[in-house]
């Protein structure tokens, strides 16, 4: 290779080196780094934006009824059971701004149990309430 070709060789790369290393990076929004999108109609100053208020509340309630009876025969022994549940629970929380917070709670649980016994068929046994 020449020295006059060596020397436009050189000189290329380096024009190409400064223009490469002269650019800016371009600026992109904490939206488009998270691969999110908010339609214009959303009012926001951006992600993490403080939301004025937030109420929410839950519940869930929950009942069990449960019955059973064993018998050895006509003249034998027997049993009989029942067992009732009823639980509930209820919350919520109501937030306006980092400094007015309110939260509550209940709960609610019930639950009873019967037993029967007969031990032979002339009705002696025991029941237990």
């Amino acid at each position: 290779m020449n020295a006059t070709k060596f020397v436009v060789l050189f000189i290329f790369v380096g024009v190409v080196c400064a223009n490469v290393c002269a650019r800016q990076p371009e600026e992109v929004s904490k939206e488009t780094k998270l691969g999110i999108s908010i339609p214009e109609t959303v009012t926001t100053n951006g992600i993490g934006a403080e939301l004025s208020r937030v109420y929410a509340v839950t519940g869930a309630n929950n009942y069990e009824n449960s019955n059973a009876r064993a018998a050895a025969g006509p003249d034998g022994p027997s049993s009989d059971t029942s067992a009732t549940v009823s639980k509930s629970t209820y919350g919520s929380v109501d937030a306006e701004g980092p400094s007015t917070v309110s939260a509550s709670s209940n709960s609610y649980a019930y639950g009873g149990t019967t037993a029967g016994a007969a031990a032979d068929s002339d009705g002696s046994g025991s029941t237990i309430w």
